[in-house]
C-alpha cells in the first residue's frame, strides 16, 4: 500500500502512512515513558540517587516553558542539554572525522593503492570544502574544484543510500513480499492498485467524451 504512492497519491497510501506514523510515535512514547520510570523516577525517589534526582528536577523545570511567568527557567535545562550534547558529539567527531583525515604517513611508499587512496581522500576533502565556500565569486578554477567536490558527494550519498537499503530491513521486507505468506499481501496490493487505476480511468473517460 505504501508503494502505491509511486503511481499517485491515494487514500490507501494516506491510511497506511498515518497508521505507520501513529504506531511509531506510540512505540517511542511507550519506550520513553518506561525509560523515565525505570532510569529516573525509581532511582531518584526510592534509591535517593542525587544525580538522577538532579535530572528529574531539570526535566520538570523544562515543562515550566508552558507557564508565562516562569518560562525563562526552562532555558537552563535546555542550555545544559544542548551543551552536554554538543560536547559529547564534538569529543567523538574530532578524532574520527578530523584528526584521522589529516593523519597521513607518506604519499610515497611501496603500497601503490594506499598512495592512490590517500590522494583521492585529500582531493575529496579539499574539493568538498571548496564546494561550500560562498564568500566570494567562483571563477573557473574554484568552480571546477567545486564540481569535483559535488561528484564526490553524489558518490558518497549513493553509497550511503545503497548500504542503507541493502544492510537494513528494507531488503528483508522486499523479499518477504515475494515469499509465503507475504505474496498474499503483494497480490492484494496489486489488485487494489489496479482497481484504483481502473476507477480513475472510468472517471476521466466520460469527461473526455464530453469535451469531444
Amino acid at each position: 500500500m505504501i508503494w502505491s504512492v509511486l503511481y499517485k497519491n491515494n487514500p490507501f497510501y494516506k491510511l497506511i502512512s498515518s497508521m505507520s506514523v501513529g504506531l511509531m510515535l506510540a512505540f517511542w512514547l511507550k519506550g520513553g515513558i518506561d525509560a523515565i520510570i525505570k532510569d529516573v523516577l525509581r532511582p531518584a525517589l526510592f534509591d535517593m540517587n542525587l544525580a538522577r534526582f538532579s535530572v528529574l528536577v531539570l526535566g520538570v523545570i523544562m515543562f515550566l516553558r508552558f507557564h508565562k511567568g516562569l518560562a525563562f527557567a526552562s532555558k537552563w535545562p535546555i542550555a545544559i542539554l544542548a551543551g552536554v550534547g554538543t560536547a559529547i558529539a564534538t569529543k567523538g567527531a574530532i578524532p574520527t572525522m578530523i584528526l584521522s583525515q589529516i593523519t597521513v604517513g607518506s604519499f610515497v611508499n611501496t603500497d601503490i593503492l594506499g598512495n592512490l587512496n590517500t590522494i583521492l581522500i585529500w582531493i575529496g576533502v579539499i574539493s568538498t570544502l571548496v564546494y561550500f565556500i560562498f564568500s566570494f565569486k567562483r571563477g573557473p578554477m574554484v568552480g571546477g574544484i567545486s564540481k569535483i567536490g559535488q561528484v564526490y558527494m553524489m558518490i558518497a550519498f549513493g553509497v550511503i543510500f545503497g548500504q542503507y537499503v541493502y544492510g537494513t530491513s528494507v531488503m528483508a521486507q522486499m523479499l518477504y513480499l515475494l515469499t509465503y505468506p507475504g505474496y498474499y499481501a503483494t497480490i492484494i496490493a496489486i489488485l487494489v492498485l489496479a482497481a484504483s487505476i481502473a476507477r480513475e480511468k472510468m472517471k476521466t473517460k466520460p469527461a473526455e467524451e464530453t469535451k469531444a
